[in-house]
């Protein structure tokens, strides 16, 4: 019987670390909309489905057999599946650090210097977010692997927030201090209100992404079969429509 669970054991080891090591990637940015997908490169589209069913490569329409709407069909709806659910990880992860660093502004200045400093955090995080887009019911995606995903979670958000909130959330508390210090005695009510530090602000902000890093560890072996089976789906396609092997969307990282 110990035996049994420590074969058991190892097996689930190695199914971890697989799933850890998975380099299936996205080879072309992907916009998702309600009534069609486009593959995007270099920002331009190539390849478009309407209503999962009509193909157009580099604006041509494509003539597909029944066979052909079948296999298109279910690749789409697997990317309109997959695509949010990754995109949604990493702008929730980001909006979570956003609307913390946000809430401190609440209640200190006027709304007009609340309005600028909120613009001057968005503008600070508009190239981080190139990468991921979710507006309403539209999602982008940009070229990139389900490890770089992980990364940029870790190793770019994390430190990247951390700094906004210790340099940007601080100097617009220590103007707005200086100038309280020298207008009235009004510096001792404001001065004197319980102030959360930006200290604390850090691990809440870092609390966040370590649980949306965690969701995406736990999906990420499930993410990279997705990403697998899509790959065999679009491989089919290809093969019925080799005009689409130029726009290898999903693929294995060398």
């Amino acid at each position: 019987m110990k035996r049994y669970y420590f074969l058991l054991l190892m097996l689930c080891h190695c199914s971890l670390l697989s799933a850890a090591e998975c380099e299936m990637a996205f080879a072309h940015g992907i916009l998702i909309a309600p009534d069609h997908i486009r593959i995007l490169q270099n920002n331009r589209t190539h390849v478009q489905i309407n209503n999962d069913q009509q193909l157009f490569i580099r604006g041509e329409l494509i003539s597909l057999t029944a066979e052909d709407v079948v296999l298109l069909q279910q690749y789409s709806r697997d990317l309109r599946k997959f695509v949010p659910e990754i995109v949604s990880i990493a702008v929730d992860g980001v909006e979570l650090g956003l609307s913390s660093i946000e809430a401190m502004f609440t209640g200190i200045g006027s709304k007009s210097q609340q309005a600028e400093w909120r613009e001057l955090v968005r503008e600070t995080t508009f190239q981080w977010m190139s990468r991921f887009v979710r507006t309403n019911e539209h999602f982008y995606l940009a070229p990139q692997s389900l490890n770089e995903l992980d990364y940029f979670l870790h190793g770019e958000l994390k430190p990247q927030l951390d700094s906004l909130a210790r340099h940007t959330v601080g100097a617009v508390w220590g103007a707005l201090r200086d100038a309280l210090r020298h207008s009235d005695s009004n510096f001792e009510r404001s001065d004197n209100q319980e102030w959360q530090s930006v200290g604390h602000l850090v691990d809440k902000i870092n609390l966040g992404l370590d649980a949306k890093a965690v969701e995406l560890e736990e999906k990420s072996a499930l993410f990279c079969q997705r990403m697998q089976e899509l790959d065999e789906v679009e491989q089919q396609l290809q093969q019925r429509l080799p005009a689409l092997k130029d726009y290898d969307v999903v693929m294995q990282k060398d």
